[in-house]
């Protein structure tokens, strides 16, 4: 990891909950949206995906497909790009179980790599918030508090598990 990354920025696909959605289908998005990637990231990586503006998205099934390369700017937060990576859950505001889990180990290995390629000693860094914890950002993207998350030990948040009666999956 070369550039400098201050924020892991958590969205969701603002598609129905447990739908399952491609990243090739949120790729097909972005390129409406006119985002492009450069030649030389695709080349290093995911050469068919044109657009993507995410570094990760998390199916339902807890699965997460690569999108940009760590090193290439994302097209997810405008003006925060330069200095971070976007992580999309599929749904809206709530998640399997699986999505959960794999929010929390994708988040957790993201942190420890960028303190460990950084050398950074502060232990706010890098922080992880959601799309609507930025300034000026007016969207319920994701469609629940990540402070909130974050606080309850990563766990997931009542009232936002899709598949709440089949167990808590922890």
């Amino acid at each position: 990891m070369t550039r400098q990354i201050k924020s892991i920025i958590i969205h969701c696909s603002n598609t129905p909950n447990g739908k399952h959605v491609s990243v090739e289908e949120i790729d097909r998005w972005h390129c409406q949206c006119g985002f492009k990637r450069s030649a030389e990231f695709r080349q290093r990586q995911n050469p068919d995906l044109a657009s993507i503006g995410y570094h990760f998205v998390i199916y339902p099934n807890g699965a997460v497909a690569t999108g940009r390369h760590f090193d290439e700017i994302g097209a997810h937060a405008q003006g925060f790009n330069s200095k971070s990576i976007g992580i999309c859950l599929v749904g809206t505001d709530k998640f399997t179980c699986a999505q959960w889990k794999s929010l929390e180990q994708n988040v957790c290995g993201l942190v420890t790599d960028i303190v460990l390629l950084q050398g950074t000693k502060d232990p706010q860094m890098p922080h992880v918030l959601g799309h609507r914890d930025l300034p000026d950002v007016r969207k319920e993207c994701p469609g629940f508090a990540v402070a909130e998350w974050r606080t309850h030990q990563m766990r997931p948040l009542p009232g936002h598990i899709l598949d709440e009666g089949i167990g808590d999956g922890w």
